[in-house]
Parts: C-alpha cells; sequence; structure tokens
C-alpha cells in the first residue's frame, strides 16, 4: 500500500505546474485624469479615470531633487526631527509603485501637516508624480 502511495504522490508532484508569479493590469498613465483626490494625516486618494487610488505619504530627511523623483526601497528619516521636511507619495493600491517626491517645506512641521493632501494634489495636477507613480508597478 505504502508503495502505491509513494507512486501516486509521485506522479501528481510530476503532473502538478508550479507556481508563477502573476502580473497585475493596471491601466495607469501619465495621461490618466485624476479627480475626487484627498489627503490627510498619512493617508491619501484618488480616483484616476475610474480607478480608486490609495496611497501613503512619508516625510524624511531625503531631499528628491526635483518633483516625481523615485526611490524603490526606503525614504531616509533623520534622528533630528526638523530635518524630515521632504514629502515622499506612494501608491499602495491597486498597486505598489515606488516612492515618490513630492516637495519639500520649510520645517517638518508643516511637511507632516501637509504631506498627503501634497500628494493628492500633486496625483491630480503633475504629469510627472503620475508618470513615476504609474510605471514599475507591484503587487
Amino acid at each position: 500500500m505504502k508503495k502505491y502511495l509513494l507512486i501516486t504522490g509521485l506522479i501528481c508532484a510530476a503532473t502538478i505546474p508550479p507556481a508563477t508569479a502573476v502580473t497585475k493590469y493596471v491601466a495607469l498613465t501619465p495621461s490618466t485624469t485624476c479627480s475626487s483626490f484627498f489627503g490627510r494625516d498619512s493617508d491619501f486618494s484618488a480616483t484616476c479615470d475610474g480607478t480608486s487610488i490609495e496611497g501613503i505619504a512619508f516625510c524624511g530627511s531625503q531631499n528628491g531633487g526635483s518633483m516625481g523623483a523615485t526611490t524603490n526601497y526606503y525614504v531616509e528619516i533623520s534622528y533630528t526631527l526638523d530635518n524630515n521636511k521632504y514629502c515622499w507619495c506612494r501608491m499602495i493600491s491597486p498597486a505598489v509603485s515606488q516612492w515618490v517626491f513630492s516637495r519639500s517645506y520649510s520645517t517638518a512641521a508643516s511637511c507632516a501637516t501637509n504631506c498627503a493632501s501634497t500628494c493628492a494634489y500633486n496625483l491630480r495636477d503633475e504629469a510627472s508624480i503620475r508618470a513615476s507613480m504609474f510605471s514599475n508597478l507591484s503587487d
């Protein structure tokens, strides 16, 4: 009996195809029109050509230089709170984007207060933000 179970198990293992990555298609481009934007605390959202976008905003010490600059992995922060005055945005649904630089503020406090709404506003009005946020997406 063990022999039959072993043979059956081997046949099943040989015939079941391996798991492969799933690609998610999200129809978002720099020419996508966004509206109905909202940002508060560290969350922002918008509706872009009928697709609901959810994102997070973060103030770090890393100056992106220009609007739409990206970083893949993380945004640097400083233990000196006043240095965290650079606003970064990241889409988390329907896919995950790179971190996209939105703007710099004069103080960390103004960044913390305004970053999420700035991300939403710039997603609606700035093609460079949409181009960076809607490329190289992952699950």
